[in-house]
């Protein structure tokens, strides 16, 4: 099930809320876990038994890494996490590595092992760096265990986040559990919240995505430099605002719940670095594995090199190294089982390393509008290697870009695409890539906060507004996905 399907917009989602305000307190929480497996489990049952899986395996052991001391303590909790580990390469990398291995053993004449399609769960690396977030947090001590496995349960599946996250740290979701019920002027602020994500998928990414996919799907002997161009252009919008309106339609229905969840983008493409893009650009997943993997490899490289004494290297630097491109070589594998999401990962990494050289050091010296065009120019070749379906492809994609190798160039074939729906959608992307329009909307509300009656009618004409806007997208919405035209998100397969 899928937050812009008929059947979650008009079935699932409005049955869920009425139960949820209409029940005693105590069972709130119970109501929304298994609204959360009836969710899941209508992309498959067997999923849902892994998700149940996933829950309980974490419960045990977060009770186990609690009550045990010492070198016991220490060994569930690697077990468990180990064990979230192993979940995830099973089902995810696979196929993956046993194809890998296979090329090799063609190569040597050996016969290939043998192997079924393993089926991917839905969502399965968000709910996996959750439940490795709640151990650590539990070894570490930042909180207890949790005793309710109903509460845990809700963390790790909770519907709204389930699939492509944000991924919430325990710490801040724990306190929450005792608060879920009906916040009026929270609930009204998630209603618009999930206008505002549909609007994004359907009204912006979708049009804008149908030429992306169109351009990358074409046949490279008939691109040229101006329509690759804008192939790249137009898959690094529709990405930002796919992903970015999924999570609004995650936090706001976490809020019609009672719930509030981390922000996960904060305009990532004003970035003057690729520094500063990655504190931007998905936020939660940039931070867990700042504090989960990069920080205790950087320790632990520090203090290995301390012992070999190694004289005459900046330590500094080698230690940062070494830590970058194992974390942005493991963020690439996260994201998907291919050789263009590992590529991605590693292109990221180096770009990193090349910003603490002199030469990327010198960077933050030059003018802003310098700054901000090379780190757009680098992003949008990192999303040319993510959406391509091999390197190959991914190399003579951008060669093609730079006018090596491509067809000849003509602009019919070019104009073409920029009809009127997508040159105005177009405009709305960039400009909603920039605060402008949260400044528009931050004086109009500072006009509200002002004293007098016109203060409380000018509010009143804006709920009404917001609330036409929502019905608006909602009939719009409802419109597209009757006539089979919306394109599922692009992170469902992450």
């Amino acid at each position: 099930m899928i937050f812009t399907s008929l059947i979650f917009l008009y079935l699932f989602l409005p049955v869920t809320l009425l139960s949820f305000l209409f029940i005693t307190q105590k069972l709130k929480n119970p109501l929304l876990l298994i609204a959360s497996l009836i969710f899941y489990a209508w992309g498959g049952v067997s999923f849902c038994s892994i998700l149940m899986g996933s829950i309980l395996m974490n419960y045990l052991s977060g009770m186990l890494i609690e009550k045990s001391t010492n070198r016991l303590r220490k060994f569930w909790y690697i077990a468990g996490i180990l064990l979230n580990i192993a979940g995830l390469v099973i089902f995810r990398y696979t196929t993956f590595l046993v194809s890998n291995i296979d090329t090799l053993l063609a190569l040597l004449k050996i016969n290939p092992i043998p192997v079924k399609n393993v089926f991917l769960p839905l969502g399965i690396s968000f709910f996996t760096f959750k439940g490795i977030c709640y151990l650590i947090t539990v070894y570490r001590k930042e909180t207890p265990a949790q005793r309710n496995i109903i509460n845990l349960g809700l963390y790790i599946g909770f519907f709204p986040t389930l699939i492509a996250g944000p991924i919430d740290r325990y710490r801040s979701i724990e306190p929450q559990f005792c608060l879920t019920g009906f916040n009026p002027e929270l609930f009204a602020s998630g209603v618009r919240r999930v206008g505002l994500g549909l609007a994004k998928k359907v009204i912006i990414a979708a049009p804008i995505g149908y030429v992306a996919d169109h351009i990358f799907t074409s046949p490279l002997t008939a691109l040229n430099s101006p329509l690759a161009w804008l192939g790249g252009l137009s898959y690094m919008l529709q990405i930002y605002y796919d992903f970015s309106g999924y999570t609004d339609m995650a936090i706001g229905l976490g809020r019609m719940f009672g719930f509030q969840f981390a922000e996960n983008f904060n305009f990532p493409y004003t970035s003057h670095s690729i520094r500063e893009f990655w504190t931007r650009w998905h936020i939660t997943l940039s931070t867990w594995l700042r504090d989960y993997l990069f920080l205790p490899l950087a320790y632990s490289t520090s203090r290995k090199l301390k012992k070999e004494n190694y004289s005459g290297i900046r330590v500094d630097n080698l230690i940062y190294g070494i830590a970058i491109m194992i974390t942005f070589f493991i963020c690439g594998f996260w994201h998907g089982s291919s050789w263009t999401f590992v590529s991605w990962g590693v292109f990221y990494g180096l770009l990193l390393l090349f910003e603490r050289t002199r030469i990327g050091k010198k960077l933050n010296k030059a003018p802003a509008v310098f700054r901000h065009v090379y780190t757009l120019f680098f992003v949008l070749i990192a999303w040319v290697i993510f959406r391509s379906p091999n390197m190959a492809f991914a190399y003579k994609f951008i060669k093609v870009m730079f006018g090596m190798g491509m067809a000849k160039t003509e602009w019919t074939n070019f104009t073409g695409y920029l009809g009127r729906e997508y040159l105005t959608m177009m405009i709305f992307a960039i400009l909603g890539c920039t605060p402008v329009f949260g400044i528009l909307l931050r004086k109009i509300k500072s006009g509200m906060n002002s004293e007098g009656i016109l203060s409380g009618l000018t509010f009143h004409i804006y709920q009404i507004v917001s609330f036409v806007f929502l019905f608006l997208v909602m009939a719009y919405s409802t419109m597209v996905i009757l006539t089979n035209t919306l394109q599922s998100f692009i992170y469902f397969r992450f």
